[in-house]
């Protein structure tokens, strides 16, 4: 599933090649994606409109739409990549693909392509009026405002494995599989450890770990694999243990274990990780 720096990714190459485009048309393939808005809403919401902003919420993008530069921003497209989406910039006379769900097409023949392979994601257009469908969402990590102490005090409060906790975008938003398993290593704490049981100084150190890994996945773009960027550019931050049971360990050479922890396959290194 693309994480924060992946979203936020696509959320920089949307401000540059997006913000500031007319939408002219919309192409629905798969209308599961609008969650229940008709495909007639969605369509006369968007299209005419302008985009202003590429902003992001966590796992989300928010783009506001108004009917010129000038106006106030009347609607918001609020969408979610869930596990297999992506967004392209295509040429506007570029067909669908095979797992083509939903093209806006642009200004200067231009149009972005959403590629979802399950149709798992969310699109929708809302307006000013109507609340932003998004869930409870915890801080922003890489804000420099975030609270260290509220990240603390939510760790004090649950019993269950911290890397759970990590996944609870009620805790720390934009955190997924690939991240939390990095941030435990380079905190050095076992995945498999009660957020209870954390001292202090190990839930300040595991709030600076998460900082660095995704400042870092950010700067390169987001993780190598299946993730591209808006111009089909892979993600260049490669995870040193994320699905790598069986590898040896960047520190110490101990083969890494991989293990299914609350359903998710969780790696991490037995001797470096307590």
């Amino acid at each position: 599933m693309p994480e924060l720096p992946e979203v936020e990714t696509l959320r920089r190459g949307l401000e540059k090649e997006a913000v500031g485009c007319c939408i002219h048309a919309v192409t629905i393939v798969n209308q599961k994606v609008l969650k229940g808005q008709s495909e007639a809403e969605f369509r006369d919401r968007a299209v005419g409109k302008r985009i202003v902003g590429a902003n992001r919420r966590g796992k989300y993008l928010l783009l506001p739409l108004a009917v010129d530069n000038l106006s106030s921003p009347s609607f918001t497209l609020c969408l979610h990549l869930k596990m297999r989406g992506s967004i392209r910039l295509q040429r506007a006379d570029m067909a669908l693909g095979r797992y083509g769900v939903l093209c806006l097409t642009l200004d200067q023949g231009r149009a972005l392509h959403y590629n979802d392979m399950w149709g798992w994601g969310e699109w929708r257009v809302v307006a000013d009026t109507e609340p932003l469908p998004l869930p409870e969402l915890g801080d922003e990590p890489l804000e420099l405002g975030w609270d260290v102490e509220a990240f603390v005090r939510h760790l004090a409060g649950r019993r269950v494995a911290i890397k759970t906790v990590l996944l609870d975008q009620k805790v720390v938003a934009g955190v997924g599989n690939i991240y939390a398993d990095e941030a435990l290593f380079r905190a050095g704490i076992a995945p498999t450890r009660a957020a209870a049981g954390l001292v202090r100084q190990e839930g300040e150190l595991l709030a600076e770990a998460i900082r660095q890994v995704l400042t870092e996945a950010v700067a390169r773009g987001g993780t190598q694999g299946d993730y591209v960027d808006l111009y089909g550019q892979p993600g260049q931050y490669a995870p040193l243990v994320y699905n790598r049971g069986g590898a040896a360990c960047p520190r110490c050479a101990v083969p890494l274990k991989k293990m299914k922890l609350g359903g998710r396959g969780t790696t991490f290194c037995p001797a470096c990780q307590n």
